[in-house]
């Protein structure tokens, strides 16, 4: 008959159990990180071959890296675990030894999120206390680094323009410059225009030859270009960053456009963005040497443009407690401002440029899609070319806030609306699923109070914005400006995706010619209609309630309400085209 356990042979036994667990984290966490960047170091050489359907490819593969290792430590750590798998104890004590594990490894704060993530994943509805995860905690929190090892500098000492000479002759490409000369001379003297403007102890030093470049020895590659990234510094510190775009033309590489400043590099990382691909095992580092150029970029920010998109949460969820502790108590959630969703309830609190989405447990009509089709929409999203329109999206589950910051008014419709996708627990509002959006202003908002001059620039940013879309097959499905918000560069960008899909699923029409009187007057539709089919003529409807603001859109996109341009488009996608979209101002490329 065999004995009963001893409390020592059992804290043996749960030490044994939390160390495999640990070590099983620990390695899906290398194996994610290898195939991120195995992933990524094919970057340069598919710029240079040109392949930029590859790129798309690849950047979709290197989302689902993440998710696919989480899954895989899951399914062994399910097994490892055994009969301990919902131990609280061992859970804490496998924390503890991974804590110990990680403690001097360079990329520390990811692989506490990836600890979190397969935590997350196991324990799923349950009840998750924070002292199993790696999350609020200042000893959890990493301070910023030396990133010396990052960059390199090249001294004025011989001129500002052979410095300029010397920082392109530095990068290592398989293909030439077309005309690098040109392009060198437009560098320049872009450089020393913009440090005229923004940065005079720059521009004074230039002058001087008294300073220095530094530069990102890692290149940043996002579709059919590579940026380079540094800033020029002056002796006493002050600084001006740049971002300089490298193209890969049919004659060669041409050094584009060079973005200048804080605010200039922002739209090159903002958040309707693809994600960079970056060849470093040292991504906290970059994004502390990225803070240095953007201080005005959150660190969430910064790892998601860089392609880290789940610590990215976890730097979000910490910028989130910070925000509202901090914030005078009299801040409180409340609804977002703009017209209400059919399908989703928004949500937002003062001082934060972010708002939460939230699906309804019934939508409004004519809406007659599913939550499962509704998250399918949102992923989709994800897994797309945004081109600079489509607001990236952090998707959270079980997200906790602190209920007494809830308004009355919108505890009462939070209840009534998504019931069934919340929890109140002693002092928390828990949230079961929950999208997290940039804040933006409301097109049909924004158009009520701009000037005129601003109303004709973003009526035709409005129609670009559609364009871009299109040319990255992508349909917005429901246009209304409602749905389109104004980020503060004043640009165009789409954010409500329940009914978007590829453009190559519609079947654009026009609108078939009555064949009598009865036909046009009838109530009813006097031909058929398919659940894919789109009448492009029909889209004058949006602006039925602002006719100046329809007047600046036709004037310059009158083609958008032709069956002819959407199947155009259609089209061009199928031949295999990719249009050229640039992250920044035609004015700012160089001639």
């Amino acid at each position: 008959m065999s004995k009963p356990l001893t409390n020592q042979t059992n804290n043996a036994l749960q030490q044994v159990i939390a160390t495999k667990l640990a070590r099983a984290v620990f390695a899906g966490f290398e194996a994610m990180f290898a195939q991120f960047l195995n992933i990524t170091l094919g970057a340069q050489s598919r710029f240079e071959q040109q392949k930029y359907h590859d790129v798309q490819t690849a950047m979709r593969e290197r989302l689902q890296v993440y998710e696919r290792e989480v899954k895989n430590v899951s399914e062994a750590v399910r097994v490892i675990a055994y009969a301990e798998l919902t131990c609280p104890q061992t859970w804490q004590l496998a924390k503890n030894i991974y804590g110990d594990m990680v403690q001097n490894h360079e990329n520390k704060p990811i692989a506490h999120t990836f600890f979190n993530s397969t935590f997350g994943a196991i324990w799923d509805d349950k009840k998750i206390r924070t002292v199993h995860l790696f999350v609020l905690k200042a000893k959890y929190r990493s301070e910023p680094r030396s990133y010396e090892n990052l960059v390199s500098r090249i001294s004025f000492k011989d001129g500002f323009n052979h410095a300029v000479k010397t920082l392109i002759a530095r990068q290592a490409f398989r293909v030439p410059f077309s005309h690098l000369d040109a392009d060198l001379q437009a560098l320049q003297t872009t450089l020393i225009a913009g440090a005229k403007q923004q940065c005079k102890q720059v521009y004074e030093l230039i002058n001087l030859n008294n300073g220095y470049i530094e530069y990102a020895n890692s290149l940043f590659f996002r579709n059919k270009a590579c940026y380079l990234i540094g800033r020029c510094i002056a002796k006493d510190g002050d600084n001006m960053p740049f971002a300089i775009a490298i193209l890969n033309t049919n004659r060669g590489l041409k050094l584009d456009a060079v973005m200048m400043g804080a605010d200039q590099l922002s739209l090159l990382f903002g958040f309707a963005r693809t994600y960079f691909m970056v060849d470093t095992d040292q991504p906290a580092r970059y994004v502390d040497y990225l803070s240095v150029l953007m201080p005005h970029k959150k660190r969430f920010e910064l790892f998601n443009a860089i392609g880290f998109i789940k610590h990215a949460k976890t730097e979000f969820y910490r910028y989130k407690v910070d925000t509202t502790k901090n914030s005078p108590t009299h801040f409180k959630y409340v609804t977002a401002p703009g017209t209400p969703g059919m399908v989703m309830l928004v949500f937002t609190i003062e001082g934060l440029d972010y708002v939460y989405k939230v699906i309804k447990d019934k939508f409004s009509a004519p809406k007659t899609a599913t939550k499962a089709q509704v998250k399918a929409k949102y992923n989709f999203v994800k897994q797309a070319d945004r081109v600079g329109r489509l607001v990236d999206t952090h998707e959270f589950r079980y997200l906790a806030f602190d209920l007494s910051r809830f308004s009355d008014e919108l505890l009462k419709q939070m209840k009534a609306q998504i019931g069934s996708s919340m929890v109140i627990s002693g002092k928390a509002l828990i949230l079961k699923h929950v999208y997290v959006e940039r804040k933006m202003t409301p097109l049909n908002l924004y158009i009520n109070h701009c000037s005129d001059k601003a109303l004709q620039q973003v009526m035709i940013d409005y129609g670009k914005a559609i364009k871009d879309l299109a040319g990255a097959n992508i349909f917005p499905g429901d246009m209304l400006m409602k749905n389109f918000g104004v980020t503060r560069w004043g640009r165009v960008v789409f954010y409500d995706y329940d009914e978007i899909c590829p453009l190559t699923d519609c079947h654009f029409r026009d609108v078939p010619i009555a064949q009598n009187v009865l036909e046009e007057l009838s109530s009813n539709t006097y031909f058929d209609i398919a659940e894919n089919d789109i009448f492009p003529s029909q889209f004058k409807v949006f602006f039925s309630a602002n006719e100046t603001a329809f007047n600046y859109f036709n004037d310059e996109h009158s083609d958008l309400f032709l069956a002819d341009f959407w199947q155009a488009c259609q089209q061009q996608i199928k031949s295999g085209y990719l249009p050229d979209v640039y992250p920044y101002k035609q004015s700012w490329r160089f001639k």
